[in-house]
């Protein structure tokens, strides 16, 4: 072959493989093209979420000490709002505990447990309070009192502990890692400690998560809790305990996209606090938790096809938000013009009676501010 030859041959060859190359991608254009012109006259066929428990109760948020009158200016990262919710979530039954005769006995060794008793040993007899609530109260010590739902068993502990000289002084006051476990040992004693408690959220709060926090160091001046950040200067921690993230397999309803990654975090009424909080001051009186509150629901989950409910759009909620219609539980600050830096999806826990494990959109800004909208579309609450 001459040197001619060859090079005709190679052009020839270069040729046919550009007109290869061009067909190849008129073809996948046009495939493309095909694709969206069919979608557009006869789209695919989207299963409409199954609503399962049908309309839902709304979700009874607190009354907010905080007037809605502000404006509000988007500041998130992009610039816009979110786009990539979906849209519908699941929804899960929270178990109704059932009244029983025995759980006042059960809770009476409970109370025992943490050391209610008189100077001779013997148990301390309980006040009907009605509702299924009790109490019970110490004379000595820092006057402890706790009140126990018998049907629910949640409870709320207080005590005198802000005018102790013990706590005054500062004495015995372990550090944040002690005060996380001495508070897990305090509900580990009332076999009260729940499953689905996730302890890093306290242990590692994350830097860039607003809605759970580290254990918090106060001081006590004129008999009130003070915000201090030095142990040196600290005589009570706060410990809140949080439930773990929802996770499962979102069915869309969609072809060829069958199923999603949701994995949403709990809120609850008064962020960044949670529903299981605990007062520790010292180690001088029985179970060194000086006061606490606690309500815990647990999430019932379905072996089989999950509850499924539309929701809103982030501008919808924001929408919402606009007009007054959120509950907003945070913001000490004096500006009336909320800086949104974030938005969210999230499922709610309030402290009364609720059905269902809900999903929540979430609005932060500045100054601690955040707003909770609920999530499910309004024609499926009631």
């Amino acid at each position: 072959m001459t040197l001619h030859n060859a090079t005709d041959f190679i052009k020839k060859i270069f040729i046919g493989a550009s007109i290869g190359i061009v067909l190849i991608i008129m073809l996948v254009l046009i495939f493309r093209i095909g694709a969206i012109v069919k979608n557009i006259v006869s789209p695919p066929k989207i299963i409409p979420p199954n609503q399962a428990y049908n309309v839902l109760p709304a979700l009874q948020f607190p009354k907010s000490e905080i007037s809605n009158n502000f404006t509000y200016t988007l500041n998130t990262i992009s610039g816009t709002l979110p786009t990539d919710f979906p849209d519908r979530l699941d929804i899960y039954p929270l178990i109704q505990p059932s009244p029983n005769f025995l759980n006042l006995d059960s809770i009476k060794t409970k109370v025992q447990t943490i050391g209610f008793m008189d100077p001779q040993g013997n148990s301390l007899p309980e006040n009907s309070l009605g509702n299924g609530l009790y109490e019970w109260d110490e004379t000595t010590g820092i006057n402890r009192k706790i009140k126990f739902n018998i049907v629910t068993f949640d409870f709320s502990l207080s005590s005198d502990y802000l005018a102790s000289l013990t706590v005054l002084g500062g004495q015995s006051l372990n550090d944040e890692n002690n005060a996380i476990l001495t508070a897990k040992t305090f509900l580990d004693s009332l076999q009260l400690l729940p499953a689905d408690i996730d302890l890093t959220k306290t242990q590692n709060s994350a830097p860039n998560v607003n809605y759970n926090t580290y254990p918090q160091l106060f001081a006590i001046k004129n008999g009130t809790l003070v915000p201090t950040s030095s142990l040196s200067t600290a005589q009570v921690i706060r410990v809140d305990f949080y439930q773990k993230d929802v996770e499962y397999d979102l069915d869309t309803g969609r072809s060829g996209v069958a199923k999603i990654k949701i994995k949403l975090p709990i809120l609850y009424p008064h962020p960044p606090y949670s529903t299981m909080s605990f007062w520790i001051a010292s180690s001088q009186y029985n179970s060194s938790v000086d006061a606490a509150n606690f309500i815990h629901r647990d999430i019932s989950v379905p072996t089989g096809t999950a509850a499924t409910y539309p929701i809103k759009t982030a501008q919808e909620a924001l929408d919402e938000l606009k007009n007054g219609k959120a509950y907003i539980p945070s913001y000490s600050g004096l500006d009336k013009n909320i800086l949104i830096s974030n938005i969210y999806l999230a499922y709610y826990i309030g402290e009364g009676n609720q059905q269902y494990l809900m999903p929540i959109i979430v609005f932060e800004g500045q100054n601690g501010f955040f707003a909770y909208v609920s999530a499910v579309k309004n024609e499926w609450v009631k």
